[in-house]
């Protein structure tokens, strides 16, 4: 399939509710079973949440499934909505707390048994150190739920992937999130007719220049090979990747209390075979092929 026919059926999709969708299939994410069962009954944090997808009948149920969730945002209201008003998502939900991702300092280390995160990693300038924070909240053997966007599906399916060399320096050189390295890219890349909220291109040039106190930039754009690097640099097991529709990369990863760095990284090769599962079950396979 031609990416142009691709983003058309991509465009009527979205004019269904991804609700009524799942409740018609019933389908949760590939491999789910081995997700949940680092999920249900535990204690764990969301950065940038809540999030429908983690909703009970949505793609990957967390909320009605775990003991506790506390809830982590840069600011008290973001374009998205004012934090607060979780209890439509469930009785579970603990603090809100508002810090940067990249500081979690007033959260004590091993204090959760998993972290989720759900379309916010790419909206930070320095990826690397926020996962580093969140793994030291992070218990012996807890996990992280992370979901980014896949670019073959969104406005941001002109701009190249970001490179792991980038990404590391990012983290050698502190990006701050005043950082506008990749503005010029975005502005000229990034599918406006694929974003509605965004406006006209003088509105969202203006809301880039603006995206410290924002946050609504896309700084990276991630492939599965990619975070596979990223988690093995962080001397995290990957358990599982999957690619869900519409517009989803689904990572799984463990923290490791007893392996060495060379144990994780023979795992983790696995991942990024030419006949690794998530390749082969890849649904957007076709649209676009992703770097090897």
């Amino acid at each position: 399939m031609r990416v142009k026919d691709w983003l058309y059926y991509y465009r009527a999709l979205q004019r269904v509710p991804r609700g009524a969708v799942r409740r018609i299939t019933r389908r949760t994410c590939r491999g789910y079973s081995q997700m949940e069962s680092f999920l249900a009954g535990k204690c764990g944090l969301e950065i940038g949440g809540p999030s429908p997808i983690f909703s009970k009948n949505r793609l990957i149920p967390v909320y009605d499934r775990c003991r506790r969730i506390d809830n982590c945002n840069f600011s008290p209201e973001t374009i998205w909505g004012a934090v607060g008003g979780n209890q439509e998502f469930g009785t579970q939900f603990g603090s809100e707390l508002i810090a940067e991702a990249c500081n979690l300092s007033m959260i004590a280390s091993e204090s959760y048994d998993f972290v989720l995160a759900s379309h916010a990693l790419e909206h930070l300038a320095n990826p690397l150190q926020a996962l580093t924070v969140w793994k030291r909240v992070l218990v012996p053997g807890g996990v992280f739920l992370v979901i980014v966007p896949d670019k073959r599906a969104t406005f941001d399916h002109r701009r190249p992937f970001t490179s792991f060399d980038h990404i590391q320096s990012d983290f050698k050189n502190h990006a701050s999130e005043d950082d506008l390295t990749h503005l010029e890219e975005i502005l000229r890349l990034h599918d406006l007719g694929l974003d509605p909220p965004a406006g006209s291109p003088q509105a969202f040039r203006e809301r880039c220049l603006k995206n410290a106190s924002i946050r609504a930039m896309h700084h990276h754009v991630f492939s599965p090979d990619v975070l596979v690097r990223i988690f093995t640099r962080l001397g995290m097991k990957v358990l599982r990747l999957v690619i869900e529709r519409p517009e989803n990369i689904v990572v799984l990863a463990q923290k490791r209390g007893n392996e060495i760095g060379q144990e994780v990284e023979l795992h983790n090769l696995g991942f990024l075979s030419q006949s690794a599962e998530w390749r082969v079950h890849d649904p957007l396979r076709g649209c676009e092929e992703l770097p090897s």
